[in-house]
């Protein structure tokens, strides 16, 4: 015999319902503020990306916070706010609409043009200036030893890139709406990051062995420096929207 509705444990009646009005005001906070929280989540998410490269991959017993800071730096500056920027206005001028040919264009975009020129370079000279000794923190030093490091990796890392982008912006731009795009992103891109991280973060060691010696003010005072940085853009770049 089938259990009619009011037989069924409350439980089962209540929670689906809770979970999809949960879900609902979740997606009507996100549509209220979607730059802010674009900024936010990727900021976070990148940060605990590399930490769980850190503890659980790597097996670390402490935790290289310049490093962490590499990533939560590249997780507001440019995951967070030039992403959005990129893909929730510039592509949507350029290839306006949901159509075939006008989100093929995006992913297209997405993965030829703004991951190799913007990403990476990104995401070598955020890490090659937290990691470089404060004496030699100037862009004449660092900017040519980023993109140096870029250019030996360059294909690996352009075409792991491919391997996850080229299916996972099928989601972006097929499936969700703008708001929606950059927070699912930053969850799919977790374990990219971590490996990313795993890959390239290691290679600060060298650099972290020569400034062994040398106070640990700089490092601290770079790290602060970061997040005001991080920071002033997001509001900045929030007051501009409004």
């Amino acid at each position: 015999r089938r259990a009619s509705r009011s037989e069924l444990p409350q439980g089962q009646l209540v929670a689906p319902g809770m979970v999809i009005g949960a879900l609902r005001k979740a997606n009507a906070v996100i549509m209220r503020r979607p730059f802010a929280f674009a900024v936010g989540f990727s900021t976070v998410k990148a940060g605990s990306a590399d930490v769980f490269t850190q503890t659980v991959i790597e097996g670390k017993q402490e935790l290289d916070h310049p490093r962490i800071g590499t990533f939560v730096l590249f997780g507001c500056l440019y995951s967070g706010t030039f992403q959005y920027l990129l893909w929730n206005m510039v592509f949507e001028r350029l290839w306006p609409g949901a159509s075939v040919a006008m989100n093929l264009s995006k992913i297209a975009a997405t993965n030829l043009i703004s991951d190799p020129v913007f990403f990476f370079p990104a995401f070598y000279i955020i890490r090659e200036a937290l990691a470089t000794e404060a004496a030699d923190l100037r862009s004449s030093v660092v900017v040519p030893n980023a993109l140096r490091k870029y250019q030996e990796n360059i294909w690996q890392d352009v075409t792991m890139g491919w391997s996850v982008w080229v299916p996972g912006h099928v989601v972006t731009y097929f499936l969700l709406p703008i708001h929606l795009r950059l927070p699912w992103v930053a969850t799919a891109s977790f374990s990219y990051l971590s490996l990313l991280s795993y890959l390239r973060g290691s290679e600060t060691q060298g650099n972290e062995e020569r400034a062994a010696a040398a106070p640990a003010e700089p490092a601290a005072t770079l790290s602060r420096a970061a997040a005001s940085v991080c920071i002033a853009a997001a509001q900045e770049e929030a007051t501009a929207g409004r």
